[in-house]
């Protein structure tokens, strides 16, 4: 494929998921924005680790050249420490970002969003979240795709006991769930970025629910 992609929010349990299922050949090129290097990806020479401190976005420009920009940056209040910060890491950045991808010539954004987001919610974090997608609206990117997992399963390396508790309650429960509501493993939503990668379907479109686990 002559695809090149860039990915950031690479130590994440998305993005994470996302660079360990692609195979060396898949995209022209691949590149992970990160803070530091990520050993498991050390046996994909192919994937190019990129490390900044996030301090100065703009010295990200030449990584944040190419077709697509897949994003999974995001944090929790908990762990960003106060409102202000978690706006900074959940909007400020991912939206900057954008605005310089776009600038390189970016045709493509991926957002992996959350259920809920909703600009004029009366939750912070879902107002955050719908404050973000309705930005990236007005970037101008040919192809703008959202995505809405509801609770996400798989390992991720930092601890989130709420989610924890949700994935025991949820997990056996699954079947009577409805589709929007259902959790949703890292596999399958890195799965659903690569197929919308490859499609290359035009125009703004949010998925989320039964859209997230099957292909079109």
């Amino acid at each position: 494929m002559t695809t090149t992609v860039t990915v950031i929010g690479s130590t994440g349990l998305i993005g994470l998921e996302f660079l360990s299922n692609i195979a060396e050949g898949e995209y022209q090129k691949v590149t992970a924005i990160t803070r530091r290097q990520i050993p498991s990806l050390s046996d994909k020479p192919f994937i190019h680790q990129a490390t900044h401190n996030f301090e100065d976005l703009e010295s990200m420009r030449a990584d944040l050249t190419s077709d697509v920009l897949v994003c999974t940056l995001g944090t929790t209040i908990k762990t960003a420490g106060s409102q202000e910060r978690f706006i900074e890491i959940d909007h400020d950045i991912p939206l900057a970002l954008a605005k310089i991808a776009r600038e390189e010539g970016c045709n493509t954004f991926i957002l992996v969003s959350s259920m809920g987001a909703d600009a004029h919610s009366s939750i912070f974090y879902s107002r955050v979240k719908g404050q973000l997608e309705e930005a990236l609206k007005a970037v101008g990117f040919p192809r703008l795709h959202i995505l809405r997992p509801s609770l996400l399963l798989g390992d991720r390396q930092e601890s989130r006991p709420g989610e924890f508790l949700g994935k025991l309650v949820m997990q056996p429960l699954s079947f009577l769930i409805p589709w929007k509501y259902k959790p949703i493993h890292a596999s399958t939503l890195a799965a659903k970025i690569h197929e919308l990668i490859v499609a290359g379907e035009t125009g703004i479109r949010i998925w989320s629910g039964k859209e997230l686990f099957h292909k079109n």
